[in-house]
């Protein structure tokens, strides 16, 4: 039966590849181009760019995070743009090559339609907004404030996060505190700003993917990629253009360093590379394993007595760069946490940890467990769960890298982060489509994988919302509702992404074991 299918997936993959060269690659990337275009002109821009500017007249009695706001047909912008940019990546894999000046002339146009849309799906560049104003307006350490402190600042109606400070890391604070001197009082002002600077910040990031593909002089190591996918993958990403260009988030300052963490691993600067990896755990701290595992690899190589010193040396580096970073917020002691752990207590609607929440608080009530408890204990054993397989994965990982780095020293480590990467986004009890943007930048420089599938069709899926469910009986009907609607949320999210990496792997199995019934059948 699977043979029967594999052959028909080939037929219809063929006569796919045949229409397509007649088309065509210029062309066919062109028409890839218009359907991701028109998506964002007609389902965004058309509906949300009239109201951009008069949203953000203040002051205003309307409260934005509570009433919520305008996204327009975004339903329609991820159905079009995700089918016309798959297209274009499937072709790329058949070995089609647009023109640079296409792939090129494609990615400033689709920045300049999506700058064009006021921030959707996201409320983050709004909170980000709070923790530059309270340094500009209030000289306060954004670690020890919150926005619910500040009920009577004119952008109050468009915070969000209201009742914890910031999870993000001091460069980025930094950053946040000089827009709010360039924006002033306009609100309109600071996201023009975030959306430009953060645009900037995500093409030099594809700019250092691109010199990363290039061949290394004199080295005879081929590149693992084209020079131009890192374009094609980043710039022509529909989720990437919603996270960046529309809803300004920090995401592409983690594009930057990665890529240029790329660039330095590339040209045989390692040290540089960890270094900018351990920048970006202090942009996000959940980017500090990446790190972690290259220091492995990178005390792996040296000679065995060497290895132990090697790996002090490189966490002493990473403290160093850490320390220095907080240091100007120091004052906020233990506080700089705070903010990080209660992030760490909310769980995404579709994660796996958050079915089990759900599904033991449901178990619990009708086992006779009072909903107060129910819910208290659900959220316990879903958190830890989760939390647990995190770190079983971490040390996995951890573990391979030590034996391949050992066993062949000369293996690149990056395809090893990306798959750690990966698997940490899918057991994560948190996680939200931008938060998948370093990661294809490390899927981007390297050969084409499963790591490599699985990660665009996760990116793609947890763009859109979903549906909710029926109440059940036996429980409380609001958490049944919520088990049902967590269920519906995992099979629309995870579901695509969890099949290919099932498909593959068994695949993967199964070919050794093929190969060698092919040897014995052809020895007798």
């Amino acid at each position: 039966m699977s043979a029967q299918l594999s052959v028909q997936v080939a037929a219809l993959a063929g006569r796919a590849r045949r229409v397509m060269d007649r088309v065509g690659d210029e062309r066919l990337f062109g028409l890839c181009l218009l359907g991701l275009a028109v998506a964002i002109a007609v389902f965004l821009v058309a509906p949300l760019t009239p109201g951009f500017a008069a949203m953000h007249h203040l002051p205003t009695n309307r409260d934005i995070h509570v009433e919520g706001k305008d996204q327009g047909g975004v339903t329609g912008f991820w159905v079009l743009s995700s089918l016309s940019f798959l297209l274009a990546l499937w072709r790329w894999r058949q070995g089609g090559r647009p023109s640079w000046r296409l792939l090129l002339a494609g990615a400033v146009l689709l920045h300049l339609l999506a700058l064009l849309v006021p921030p959707v799906a996201s409320e983050d560049v709004y909170a980000y907004s709070f923790y530059g104003a309270v340094q500009r307006d209030y000289g306060t350490n954004p670690y020890l404030a919150f926005p619910d402190q500040h009920p009577l600042h004119p952008w109050f109606p468009f915070w969000s996060w209201r009742d914890i400070g910031p999870v993000y890391g001091p460069p980025f604070l930094l950053m946040l505190r000089g827009v709010a001197v360039l924006a002033g009082p306009s609100l309109l002002a600071w996201v023009i700003w975030m959306k430009v600077l953060l645009v900037a910040a995500e093409a030099a990031g594809i700019w250092a993917l691109v010199r990363a593909m290039r061949p290394v002089p004199g080295s005879d190591q081929p590149p693992p990629q084209a020079p131009g996918w890192p374009v094609l993958l980043l710039a022509w990403n529909p989720m990437v253009l919603q996270s960046i260009a529309m809803s300004a988030h920090v995401d592409a300052l983690l594009l930057l360093l990665v890529g240029l963490a790329v660039l330095a691993h590339r040209r045989a600067r390692p040290v540089a590379a960890f270094v900018l990896l351990a920048l970006c755990f202090v942009v996000k701290l959940y980017m500090g394993p990446l790190a972690a595992l290259y220091a492995i690899w990178l005390a792996m190589r040296r000679e065995p007595g060497r290895r132990l010193a090697e790996l002090a040396r490189l966490a002493g580096l990473g403290t160093l760069v850490t320390v220095a970073a907080y240091l100007p917020y120091a004052s906020a002691g233990t506080d700089i946490l705070t903010s990080v752990m209660s992030v760490g207590e909310h769980f995404s609607s579709g994660s796996a940890g958050n079915i089990v929440r759900r599904a033991l608080t449901v178990v619990l009530q009708w086992g006779g467990m009072s909903q107060t408890g129910a819910t208290g204990l659900g959220d316990r054993a879903g958190r830890l769960l989760a939390m647990g397989a995190v770190l079983a994965w971490l040390a996995l990982c951890a573990l391979r890298m030590y034996r391949r780095a050992e066993q062949r020293p000369e293996e690149d480590p990056l395809p090893a982060l990306a798959s750690y990467f990966l698997g940490y986004l899918l057991l994560t009890p948190w996680v939200l489509y931008w938060h998948e943007i370093p990661l294809l930048a490390l899927v981007a420089a390297i050969p084409w994988s499963l790591t490599s599938l699985v990660a665009i069709l996760f990116g793609l899926t947890l763009m859109p919302s979903t549906a909710g469910g029926r109440a059940g009986v036996g429980a409380a009907p609001a958490d049944t509702r919520e088990l049902l609607n967590t269920v519906s949320a995992f099979v629309s999210r995870y579901g695509a992404p969890l099949l290919v990496l099932l498909g593959g792997w068994w695949l993967g199995r199964r070919k050794p074991k093929d190969q060698a019934d092919e040897r014995v059948t052809s020895r007798r």
